[in-house]
């Protein structure tokens, strides 16, 4: 994809994630013999925008089934955040995605893991911060992004996987250093 046109399709795809589509009657989807929720809309009669490429899956466990391999969980979340995830999968196997909410405001961080999409598009966060830097955490290089009160972003590689935390407020070194394996 080129530039303007790929900025395009993936703020169509990030407002698919944010709003998606919704049946009132719950189809069931088989991801490689488990069976989750399927949110995606097939009725052209009550169609409303973009199907939903995300299904919510019940555990790690079922993730790590579909997926195929095991998946790196971020291994510290603030204490201001639910420590249990709703967890989603992309177009079966592309995307999995744990989104921690807060206790008390609508604030979230979302971890994203795949072996389809690079580090920058899994990313999908395109505004312009002050700092652009990496970090050395755990031995891995992470590129993180932020305006000087912490990090918004994180994105980083690990064996085959590509990986990234985009939070709604700004997390500090320590918390990334204390987050990812």
């Amino acid at each position: 994809m080129s530039g303007g046109f790929g900025r395009m399709v993936l703020v169509a795809a990030a407002l698919v994630m944010l709003g998606g589509c919704h049946r009132d009657n719950d189809q069931k989807m088989n991801l490689n013999g488990i069976t989750v929720d399927d949110d995606i809309m097939s009725d052209r009669d009550n169609f409303v925008g973009l199907p939903n490429p995300f299904v919510q899956v019940d555990s790690l466990k079922d993730v790590e089934k579909a997926f195929g391999k095991k998946i790196p969980v971020l291994k510290f979340i603030p204490s201001m955040y639910n420590p249990s995830p709703d967890i989603f999968m992309m177009n079966e196997t592309e995307m999995v995605q744990f989104i921690y909410s807060s206790l008390d405001s609508g604030e979230r961080i979302v971890y994203r893991v795949s072996e389809k999409f690079s580090p920058e598009l899994l990313n999908g966060d395109y505004n312009k911060y002050a700092v652009n830097r990496t970090l050395m955490i755990n031995g891995r290089s992470i590129l993180v992004k932020g305006n000087g009160d912490g990090y918004k972003t994180a994105e980083w590689a690990q064996g085959t996987l590509n990986l990234c935390i985009l939070s709604d407020t700004p997390l500090t070194e320590e918390e990334l250093k204390n987050m990812i394996r």
